[in-house]
């Protein structure tokens, strides 16, 4: 999905959404997601969770306040950062303001902190989100060892023991959870290959 395809994506969906503001909220988007640190945490990354979006389409009931969860989950971030997805959805409820009814702003933040994967998803509108941003696990092989090396890459700041160490555990974390995946669909699609994934980096 290419730069000019995402803006036209998001300026649809804002202006649904919101119906103001809408290009002055894309720079504020794109400025964030193609800061120098980010490698992973990208308009790529963006492209490739709508993508996954769009496969899951018919089976998902909140698909505007999931789309617009995924534009924002990232919004900022720095490694190591405990409080990136809190720092996104009150980002979010800043630039929406008054133009979207409380309750899908409140909706979408809630979606937003959820990919803070720390456990079971509260329902199946949020296991799709969480789903969706860990889809790139069940990439072809190829596809997950470049994310890999994409989000090493935002690390620079510390070496390899230290970073190897925190990402062991959160794959550990993933793998105590019954299924890496919480959706039928994704768990379908993807589960088997991002196992093998795993097990094999």
């Amino acid at each position: 999905m290419e730069k000019n395809d995402l803006f036209k994506r998001f300026c649809d969906l804002w202006q649904r959404c919101a119906g103001t503001n809408t290009e002055q909220v894309w720079q504020k988007l794109h400025q964030h997601y193609t800061e120098p640190h980010r490698y992973y945490h990208t308009l790529g990354h963006l492209a490739h969770c709508l993508t996954q979006l769009d496969v899951a389409k018919d089976a998902i009931a909140e698909f505007d306040a999931t789309e617009m969860a995924l534009w924002f989950h990232d919004i900022i971030y720095h490694y190591g950062g405990r409080d990136n997805e809190i720092l996104s959805a009150a980002f979010f409820r800043n630039v929406a303001g008054s133009t979207m009814p409380a309750h899908f702003i409140d909706r979408v933040c809630e979606f937003i902190i959820a990919t803070q994967h720390a456990g079971a998803a509260k329902d199946a509108a949020i296991a799709f989100v969480v789903d969706i941003d860990l889809s790139g696990f069940g990439l072809p092989w190829e596809g997950y060892l470049a994310d890999s090396n994409a989000l090493r890459n935002e690390a620079s700041s510390v070496g390899d023991a230290q970073y190897y160490q925190g990402k062991l555990r959160f794959l550990s974390e993933l793998q105590n959870w019954a299924s890496l995946f919480q959706s039928p669909v994704f768990r379908h699609r993807l589960e088997a290959n991002a196992q093998s994934n795993v097990a094999r980096y």
